[in-house]
Order: structure tokens, then sequence, then C-alpha cells
């Protein structure tokens, strides 16, 4: 099991200007990211999880989680995006945390990978957010499960592949030496 979750999980880095500066720059990318869609608009595809599994990677899971709070509230005050729901920043945090869990303090795997994504798509993303969004809109469960369960279901690999393939050039570039802490 100590190969697959990361040690000192509640560790939050020490803030320094690096850090603050590094964190910003991640959360414009994850802004960024998180805006830029493909796909119709009922069932949009961001690629905001790379920056949040960057966000792990880098700083943990605790660091990652309020980086993820943050950017979901930057997201609905600037771009006005949606209706805003404090409920929601439950899944924020825990998509950042989980990805600190299972990427933080190591070497790029394709079991993390695919652990930190099978826990956030289908725990978080499809069951805690379909059933805030049910409440929220006062709609029925089912159909919102339904609806996300087969774009959740086909984006778990892509972003697999996705983030695999970015964190093995950064990794050869030596550019996760550059930032971590």
């Amino acid at each position: 099991m100590n190969n697959i979750i990361s040690t000192n999980i509640f560790r939050v880095p020490k803030l320094d200007a690096k850090l603050l500066s590094v964190s910003a720059l991640l959360l414009a990318m994850d802004v960024i990211l998180y805006k830029i869609s493909i796909g119709p608009a009922f069932a949009p595809v961001t690629f905001g999880f790379i920056s949040m599994a960057l966000m792990g990677y880098l700083y943990g899971p605790v660091w990652a989680g309020i980086l993820e709070m943050i950017s979901n509230v930057i997201c609905f005050t600037v771009f006005g995006s949606g209706t805003f729901q404090i409920a929601f920043l439950i899944g924020a945090f825990l998509g950042g945390f989980i990805n600190g869990l299972f990427l933080y303090q190591k070497k790029i795997n394709v079991f993390s990978v695919i652990l930190s994504q099978l826990i956030i798509m289908i725990p978080i993303s499809l069951l805690l957010n379909s059933w805030l969004m049910s409440i929220l809109f006062n709609a029925n469960f089912q159909a919102i499960f339904w609806s996300r369960l087969f774009r959740n279901l086909a984006l778990i690999p892509i972003q697999i592949i996705i983030i695999m393939v970015v964190f093995t050039a950064l990794e050869k570039r030596g550019l996760f030496k550059t930032f971590k802490f």
C-alpha cells in the first residue's frame, strides 16, 4: 500500500514566493483548461484534469485540494459559469486531494494514475456531483446519473493516457525538479 498512496499526505508546503507564484500559475492554467471544452454543451469535455493532476503531483493532497477549491470559486466569480453551489467545493477539494494522494512524491506510474482517475471520475464526478446537481436543479438523480455515466466512462481512459503522456514528457525534460518543493 505504501507504493500506492504517498507518504506525508497531510503535509502542506511552506508558503514562500516560489510556492505562491507556481500555485498562481497552476491556478491560471486550471481556470483556462476548465474553460476550454470540446463536445456538446450538455456533456462538455474539458482539460482541467491535467492541471489538477499537476497540482496533486507537485504539492500533495491538501494544497492541491485547496487550489482546486480556489479554482472553482474563480471560475464562477470571473466567468459566471453555471450556478454557484458551495457544496461543489467538496468535490473540487476531493479531486485535488485524490490526485495528491496517489501522485505526490512518486515517480509517475500507470497504476497510480488509473487509481486516481477512477476514484475521481466514479465516486466524485459521477455520484457526488450528479447527486448535488439533482438537488441544485431539483431534477431526477437517475436521469442525471445515466446521462453522465457514459461520458465519464469514456473520459477515464482518455484522461489516463493524456496524464501519462504529459507527465512523462515533463519528467523527461526535468521540469518537475524545477517546481518541486
